[in-house]
């Protein structure tokens, strides 16, 4: 039988598409697919992007608090000291144990 056919049959098949027209509305209805699909995936990398910078935002705002509430306790360490430190009782007991004694009043200059 396929020698009764072997003069248009050359063993490969080719099937040809003919283009169908497009209507308007189909162009239009695919042109708002495209549109709202860039869209969509606009919205999803910004939103990811926004999401990367507040959170390192607010990292950063975390590091600076930390800080912040150190150098704060320094400080007031710091202040206690210097206020033990300029204490009269504190000034009085290191003179004495230099060998200073308080001066006379004819001593001490007003200015």
């Amino acid at each position: 039988m396929i020698q009764d056919f072997s003069n248009t049959f050359n063993g490969r098949q080719s099937v040809m598409v003919r283009p169908v027209a497009i209507s308007g509305n189909q162009t239009l209805k695919k042109a708002v697919g495209v549109i709202l699909l860039c869209a969509a995936i606009s919205a999803l990398i910004s939103s990811v992007a926004f999401a990367f910078l507040l959170r390192s935002g607010l990292n950063n705002l975390d590091t600076e608090q930390s800080l912040k509430v150190n150098m704060l306790k320094t400080e007031q360490q710091l202040y206690s000291r210097r206020q033990r430190l300029v204490s009269k009782h504190y000034v009085s007991k290191t003179a004495g144990r230099l060998g200073l004694h308080t001066p006379l009043k004819s001593q001490i200059k007003h200015f």
